[in-house]
């Protein structure tokens, strides 16, 4: 197997990587400077991957990151991430629908609950959210549930509750 190292690095883009590899706050972004670093200094991929205990195809990645873009190839790369199952005509029916209380619309509950509501939006819309994501919604639009007050009440005609 070939031995795989960066190309010599130039003196300001290793002061520049030392640099970034003390001050910078980003814990990942050190880890890579330092395998980059490491490399430079000779030592073979699966000694930088036993060091730092990574896969060495992790490192292999890293140095062909650095090699194409330099430094900037070494920052953390975010995916877009899973598109929002919801869209704007359900966070609409969301708002529309605590407008009234759940007996508006046939059932048998005063309040509204996050799991409530996120059951009656799943069974009128087709869109399936946790009760928290609902709640999360819900506070977007600077709205909020109330708790329910628990009421007692007795046939005792002497009962005076306290409070």
């Amino acid at each position: 197997m070939r031995r795989r190292t960066i190309r010599p690095l130039p003196a300001a883009d290793e002061e520049c990587l030392r640099r970034v590899y003390r001050t910078s706050p980003d814990a990942d972004l050190v880890r890579r400077c330092q395998a980059i670093l490491l490399s430079a200094a000779g030592k073979s991929t699966t000694e930088i991957a036993t060091l730092l205990q990574i896969h060495r195809t992790t490192v292999l990645r890293w140095l062909g990151r650095f090699e194409r873009a330099g430094l900037a190839g070494l920052a953390s790369q975010w995916g877009d991430g899973r598109p929002p199952r919801w869209d704007e005509a359900y966070e609409h029916a969301v708002v529309e629908t605590v407008r009234h209380n759940p007996r508006w619309y046939g059932l048998e509950q005063s309040n509204w609950t996050c799991p409530l509501l996120a059951g009656y939006l799943a069974e009128r819309t087709g869109i399936t959210l946790s009760p928290e994501r609902v709640r999360v919604l819900l506070h977007q639009h600077g709205l909020h549930l109330k708790q329910p007050t628990p009421v007692v009440h007795s046939p005792d005609p002497h009962y005076d509750p306290k409070g």
